[in-house]
């Protein structure tokens, strides 16, 4: 499966593994900005390795030093 926003093949930031929807609601939600994805593989909030792209970042999840 291809990144929504690189296009690139979607690996996740987490553990590497790439993305397989299995289930048509993960499917769906991928073009859903506002829900999150989970990686099935390591159940981390899915975020592209290439790109960095969230998969239902709420704007929370900012780095503050």
């Amino acid at each position: 499966m291809k990144c929504s926003f690189c296009e690139y093949p979607l690996l996740c930031k987490a553990c590497g593994q790439p993305f397989v929807a299995r289930s048509a609601e993960a499917h769906v939600a991928m073009s859903q900005p506002d829900m999150e994805v989970y990686c099935p593989e390591c159940q981390a909030v899915l975020a592209c390795k290439a790109c960095g792209y969230v998969y239902g970042e709420s704007g929370e999840e900012t780095e503050s030093s």
